[in-house]
């Protein structure tokens, strides 16, 4: 995006102090770590040409799922009765796995809507009939998926966590992971009043731009951290009802998990978290509270198999002490790391560290470490 800004009266007040007239320029610096939210459909996808990321589904930078929209039963009856439908995918779990191995490839198509509510055809309710309907059904989520992801423990507690299933929820958990982002969530903002910035602004000055529940000091980062409405309500700005929040603590209050957050956001309140002497090593209560939400899954199966606690948001430094890359959960006495970037698991490797991907390691989160 070119921005346009106009200096005219910058360069009035410079030529009150001096009569040389500097060469200036500006550009604007493109934003690395999201790209615009986008909307995605794209019908009659490959299962080769989608790329596995995390664990996670990607097309072009963007997180998606894949359905297929010919269903089996009749068509009327799958929009009456959602679960006897065709279930859309989110991971890479054993059902894609084998279909790619088998070289057996479905007729996908490829989305981010949230919705839950997809285009679908099939033949008319009737005895050998021929006849072919569309419409629009509800369809369930993979139950293989969520418990390939271990998505929010699903492996201890199936039934809730399938239940209580939400897509806006469960592309913001990952959101860390993927440039783009789908609009239809990103919209899903405003309803304050109109003084809302000035509000928030003199509160979090108040709490010394600390956050309230993890006490990270954001002083020096300010704009990760929010105002939060305890009561949900985003009109009722009255001091009690006020909370300063990290954008991390602030997404993980109920009714906000479909919060955006950027890695590298992730990266940095960590690290001053570590700083300030918040973030206990070797205690799994900060390691489960603290860690990036996208690693919650793999963190889960690691505590439960009673593994080594990581490190979370480790930096690894070179002999200057310049950081070289971030690992999200990290052995340093072993020098064992999990990452979901690619360079990171590059600059690692060459400093001798044994390096799983975030992907590879929920394969064999059952199994040790490396």
């Amino acid at each position: 995006m070119k921005i346009d800004i106009n200096f005219d009266s910058l360069w009035h007040a410079v030529s009150l102090m001096t009569s040389d007239k500097a060469d200036f320029n500006y550009t604007a610096s493109p934003d690395k770590d999201f790209e615009p939210d986008r909307e995605i459909s794209i019908k009659d996808v490959k299962l080769e040409d989608v790329k596995v990321s995390g664990g996670l589904l990607e097309v072009d930078g963007a997180q998606i799922l894949l359905y297929i929209e010919e269903q089996f039963q009749p068509l009327e009856d799958v929009i009456k009765t959602p679960e006897i439908g065709k279930k859309y995918h989110v991971a890479d779990c054993r059902a894609l796995q084998q279909m790619r191995d088998q070289k057996r490839f479905e007729r996908y198509s490829a989305t981010n809507n949230v919705s839950g509510v997809f285009s679908v055809w099939g033949k008319k309710r009737a005895r050998s009939s021929s006849v072919v309907i569309e419409g629009e059904a509800k369809l369930n989520v993979c139950k293989s998926c969520l418990e390939h992801l271990n998505y929010k423990g699903y492996k201890s507690k199936k039934k809730e966590v399938f239940k209580h299933f939400n897509l806006d929820e469960f592309f913001a958990h990952y959101s860390t992971l993927f440039k783009s982002f789908p609009k239809s969530i990103a919209d899903k903002s405003g309803g304050y009043t109109d003084d809302w910035d000035q509000v928030s602004k003199v509160y979090r000055q108040q709490q010394n731009f600390t956050c309230e529940a993890c006490k990270v000091d954001l002083s020096s980062q300010r704009n990760l951290l929010h105002t939060h409405h305890k009561n949900g309500v985003k009109r009722d700005n009255v001091a009690n009802n006020l909370q300063a929040l990290c954008i991390d603590c602030h997404r993980k209050e109920p009714s906000h998990q479909n919060m955006r957050v950027r890695s590298s956001d992730m990266h940095t309140i960590n690290r001053l978290r570590r700083e300030q002497a918040l973030l206990d090593s070797g205690n799994w209560a900060d390691a489960l509270a603290f860690a990036d939400t996208a690693y919650h899954g793999l963190l889960d199966l690691y505590h439960t198999n009673q593994r080594p606690v990581p490190e979370i948001g480790f930096d690894v430094t070179d002999l200057s002490g310049a950081v070289i890359a971030t690992a999200e959960l990290a052995w340093p006495n072993d020098k064992k790391a999990v990452v979901h970037n690619d360079s990171d698991a590059d600059r690692l490797k060459h400093e001798g560290w044994q390096v799983q991907m975030l992907g590879d390691a929920l394969k064999n989160a059952n199994f040790a470490i490396w």
